[in-house]
């Protein structure tokens, strides 16, 4: 299908019927500057690009509501003169886009702002309502007025076929326009309720709005158009039955999502339940990124007869009431089971990724098995178990990697930079080191954090989102930025870390107390927290390594949890010289009685591999990270001694030296490789 000439272009138009997803993000239509989206017409010669309904714009209206005394004409503006134009009903800046225009008045509408709808006639539609005293216009649904505005009806956004006031800059739902001027309804029988525009309190959900109400002026009773209840609700994709509005208001436990309400409530007779008029859509089935099966919704938890157990919500930790609703696991023999409140409330749609599902059957697993970043070139066998004995890792395709299953703990995993503590790779020529574990992580995952899919990156300088700490090595990122490490993006959610004493822990977003380990204090991000006592592990904490080395020591330093020795003399750090708090986590050697700050063991960079490279823009050579023993040279940004972890240039005769702390100040974001 061809338009043979449209305005001011020379060339015929194809019609097409939908544009793919690439060009939807690239392609931008000439007439209203938005990006490309369903049906379309193109330019194959010049790449000049339609929507359907601005190539299909009219060239001329007559007796538009905005402007009736004289015809408005459509144009492209294409002079420097005539782009300086606003459009007098949004009073934003046209340009190049597409308008209509009165020659003689000298006034401008953007095209998308000038689309209202019109009878069989061709005539535009208006009414009169009785709420408010202009005519109200029907409005085309791609008006760009509609974009990010609410009903002054419901307060809800605007949505298909909405009515408009342009005097008064005022909008509402086509709906909420033909909302009955009078109704008798079950709520309140004794008299009629009128229908107002107003600012009321509402007497059903006991807040103030501005908007459409129904009022009862004898009894002086007031309902937002919204809280008033339907006598009958009938959502077949949410619940088989129909819900009736309970006639007479009373306190109540809702049979959903297990919290009081004292006002409005609705009965399903059929399954005897009584529930919020919000509950009743609560989806059947959600995916939540903490747990990989999809999960049901169930208004009481059926268990075996003889099981006495108590049931704990997998995200907060408090006791789940088996008598009422809940959000279970729907596999056999999986016992994962969420409060109702806490899969649907705002503050942890940040962190678990709530997804509604209209069938558990359309609910897909990861398959990460086909997604690895190594090629196995030899196999062995290591007692019962078959392993990859030579590989080719991604990160390390220069060498192969060969496999050895005996703890080295003076060296570091090049993937999570801990101390060697497993089975591992390595390479016999190179200083590079990786935990089987760690060679054996998905391109592409899913984690519990607030993000669907995580791809896995090698190589990189960067900050950990999580823990804060400035890391090299392997991460996980998201298509948005968001970086994490190995070591927080492989602590799971919930689990039991053994510190003096075993603690089951479980991530709490809004949990702001001081960290048991160190005594510091997160504003942000949350903290690991146990569901039985008061311990609390920062992201840092809880990921630091349980033995570690310092060239203070020549033996394995131990992480201790809790100094048992009460004289006072003896709370000192023996590489700072400074006091310990004897409350507070610290490395000590057994062999030589030495006790020390884990900061002063780790450093303040402890992720960071010497000999990683690093691609920093005020220096045109590759730089290296190292830490300087024999000599100290001057730092190039503050020109103070380098003894702490800097960067080095790899380049022959280039003398360049600076402190990592300094130079970072100067990279907007950490640098990536690949």
């Amino acid at each position: 299908m061809e338009l043979q000439q449209h305005l001011r272009h020379p060339h015929p138009l194809v019609f097409n019927p939908e544009i793919n997803h690439q060009s939807e993000e690239t392609i931008c239509c000439f007439g209203c500057k938005r990006k490309g989206k369903g049906p379309n017409f193109s330019c194959s010669e010049c790449g000049f690009f339609l929507h359907k309904g601005c190539a299909e714009a009219p060239i001329e209206i007559q007796h538009h509501p905005f402007h009736r005394d004289h015809p408005l004409i459509l144009r492209q503006l294409s002079s420097i003169e005539e782009r300086g134009d606003y459009c007098k009903v949004c009073h934003c800046y046209i340009g190049e886009q597409f308008s209509y225009c009165c020659s003689s008045c000298k006034i401008a509408f953007h095209l998308k702002c000038s689309l209202l709808q019109r009878d069989t006639s061709g005539n535009f539609i208006e009414i009169l309502h009785r709420t408010h005293q202009h005519p109200l216009l029907l409005m085309d649904n791609q008006n760009f007025l509609l974009q990010y505005r609410e009903c002054s009806g419901c307060s809800t956004e605007l949505v298909n076929d909405s009515y408009g006031c342009f005097d008064c800059n005022i909008f509402f739902h086509k709906k909420c326009v033909e909302l009955p001027i009078k109704i008798s309804h079950p709520y309140h029988r004794k008299h009629q309720l009128i229908l107002e525009s107003d600012f009321l309190f509402c007497n059903l959900c006991q807040i103030s709005h501005s908007g459409l109400f129904y009022r009862c002026s004898i009894c002086n009773l007031d309902f937002h158009s919204e809280c008033l209840p339907p006598s009958v609700i009938k959502d077949k994709k949410h619940h088989e039955h129909p819900f009736t509005l309970l006639l007479r208001p009373n306190s109540f436990t809702c049979d959903a999502c297990d919290t009081q309400g004292d006002n409005v409530s609705y009965i399903c007779s059929t399954c005897n339940i009584q529930v919020h008029k919000d509950c009743i859509s609560l989806p059947r089935f959600i995916r939540l990124t903490l747990h990989r099966h999809p999960l049901s919704r169930n208004f009481f938890l059926s268990i075996h007869f003889h099981d006495s157990r108590t049931w704990d919500c997998r995200i907060c930790y408090k006791k789940i009431n088996m008598e009422h609703g809940s959000y279970c696991c729907s596999r056999p023999n999986c016992e994962f089971v969420i409060h109702v409140k806490c899969a649907i409330s705002w503050e942890n749609k940040f962190w678990y990724d709530i997804t509604e599902l209209e069938n558990p059957d359309e609910f897909k697993e990861l398959d990460e098995s086909g997604n690895l970043i190594f090629r196995v070139l030899r196999e062995t066998k290591v007692g019962d178990n078959v392993v990859a004995a030579e590989i080719i890792h991604s990160s390390h395709d220069q060498h192969s990697l060969t496999f050895n299953d005996e703890i080295n703990d003076n060296k570091h995993c090049n993937g999570c930079m801990m101390p060697i503590s497993s089975s591992f790779y390595y390479c016999s020529f190179c200083d590079f080191f990786l935990h089987k574990a760690c060679a054996e992580l998905p391109r592409r995952t899913l984690l519990w954090f607030p993000q669907s899919s995580f791809r896995l990156l090698t190589d990189g300088i960067f900050k950990c989102w999580l823990c804060d700490y400035d890391c090299s090595g392997f991460s996980y990122k998201t298509a948005n930025g968001l970086v994490v490490c190995l070591r927080c993006a492989t602590t799971p959610h919930n689990f039991t870390y053994q510190a003096k004493e075993p603690h089951y822990l479980f991530y709490d977003a809004e949990n702001v107390s001081n960290c048991s380990a160190c005594g510091r204090r997160r504003d942000r991000k949350g903290s690991y927290i146990c569901k039985d006592c008061n311990f609390v592990l920062n992201s840092g904490c809880v990921t630091l390594p349980k033995t570690a080395r310092h060239n203070f020591d020549e033996h394995p330093l131990k992480l201790v949890y809790e100094d048992n020795n009460d004289y006072p003399l003896h709370h000192w750090c023996d590489i700072c010289e400074k006091e310990r708090d004897s409350k507070f986590w610290f490395y000590h050697c057994e062999v030589c009685d030495n006790a020390m700050h884990p900061k002063c063991v780790l450093g303040e960079y402890p992720f960071i591999k010497l000999g990683s490279k690093y691609k920093y823009k005020g220096h045109p050579h590759p730089l290296t990270f190292i830490q300087k023993i024999d000599y100290h040279p001057l730092c190039e940004k503050c020109r103070e001694p380098c003894q702490d972890l800097s960067l080095e240039c790899e380049e022959h005769g280039c003398n360049f030296v600076g402190h990592w702390k300094c130079l970072r100040v100067f990279s907007e974001v950490y640098s990536y490789h690949h």
